[in-house]
């Protein structure tokens, strides 16, 4: 896992600041996750959603618009093989803007989030 996300940030994301976010789940939800493919996809969709509104709100804020990025890696077992499906995020801390010809510029969130911002996100990936 952490090839992967080290050749992500270095090869496919260059010098764009990214945030790892790691979404886990209640242990009542991980063997329902690991056999049922479109659960876990659905709460991933949930999860990702809610991390790019957070990222556009937060540019928002700044009088910048432009759409958010990220990219994700399913890891489907805990350190010692059991059954812990759980999804590390990279999201990049900015927003895409883009320009008037139709390219995109890619505008930083210069300050990270607070705990009470990422206390309300966690609210919202859990009540959705």
């Amino acid at each position: 896992m952490g090839e992967l996300a080290a050749h992500l940030v270095d090869g496919v994301l260059g010098d764009l600041p990214v945030r790892q976010w790691v979404l886990t789940l209640p242990f009542r939800l991980r063997y329902r996750l690991a056999y049922n493919h479109h659960l876990c996809r659905a709460v991933l969709g949930v999860f990702v959603r809610a991390l790019l509104g957070f990222e556009q709100r937060r540019a928002r804020v700044l009088g910048v618009g432009g759409r958010a990025g990220a990219v994700t890696a399913i890891q489907r077992c805990g350190s010692a093989l059991n059954a812990n499906p759980h999804f590390h995020t990279l999201v990049a801390e900015g927003v895409f803007e883009e320009r008037p010809d139709g390219s995109q510029h890619f505008v930083p969130l210069r300050e990270p989030p607070t705990d009470v911002e990422v206390a309300r996100l966690l609210a919202t990936v859990r009540r959705r």
